[in-house]
């Protein structure tokens, strides 16, 4: 399959809750090493359509395929099987945990005991390969709001998605703090590393840094 191939396809896809009808027959493509965006209001369903891709819902009517391949992503332990992360417009991190610890828990296979010389030679070796900087030891408390959002990047880049998605991963950022992860982000996904989904509501952003 060439690097144009499509990663991801959506077709039909409608979801409805009590009184309120969020998709209705929503197509979509994206191919593998693009960077796509979804641009559009709040209440636009941008994050119910992700999360339907993420396994956080469950569509009811329509078709999600990886890879040319239909799958039924019931919950988001499927999703990760399939190599699709997401990273969600809210911090997710464990405040009391540190950095460190924060990215070996994204894992979800954490053993009970840690060989923690083993381990941060591991997360040393893979922050090497990222353009973030952060300390090991440090704690969310201590880490400002873009240090933070780094990290929840990284905490998805330490499980080598196929399909990361970012649902409005800026709304906390500076718009230069915004430009520093989006670049790498980029940078990501033109290197081969993965193909991004951006859920957003700023066309700046759209306009810089994403290919559809």
């Amino acid at each position: 399959m060439n690097d144009t191939a499509e990663m991801l396809r959506l077709e039909g896809v409608s979801k409805r809750f009590p009184g309120v009808q969020a998709l209705s027959g929503i197509d979509l493509s994206i191919r593998k090493g693009e960077v796509h965006a979804l641009l559009g209001e709040n209440g636009a369903g941008k994050s119910t359509l992700v999360k339907c891709v993420a396994g956080f819902q469950r569509a009811e009517e329509g078709s999600i395929l990886i890879d040319g391949r239909e799958q039924d992503i019931a919950n988001p332990i499927v999703a990760r099987a399939l190599g699709i992360g997401m990273v969600y417009q809210h911090f997710t991190l464990a405040p009391g945990m540190t950095v460190a610890e924060n990215l070996l828990l994204a894992g979800g296979r954490t053993p009970a005991v840690i060989d923690w010389k083993a381990k941060r030679a591991e997360l040393e070796a893979f922050l090497a390969t990222t353009p973030f900087r952060l300390d090991l030891d440090a704690r969310p408390s201590e880490l400002a709001a873009g240090e933070k959002q780094k990290l929840e990047l990284l905490k998805q880049l330490y499980l080598k998605p196929r399909l990361l998605i970012l649902d409005e991963p800026t709304s906390v950022l500076t718009p230069q703090e915004a430009d520093e992860v989006l670049g790498h982000v980029r940078e990501f996904a033109r290197s081969g590393l993965c193909t991004v989904l951006i859920i957003t509501h700023k066309f700046r952003e759209v306009m810089a840094y994403a290919d559809g």
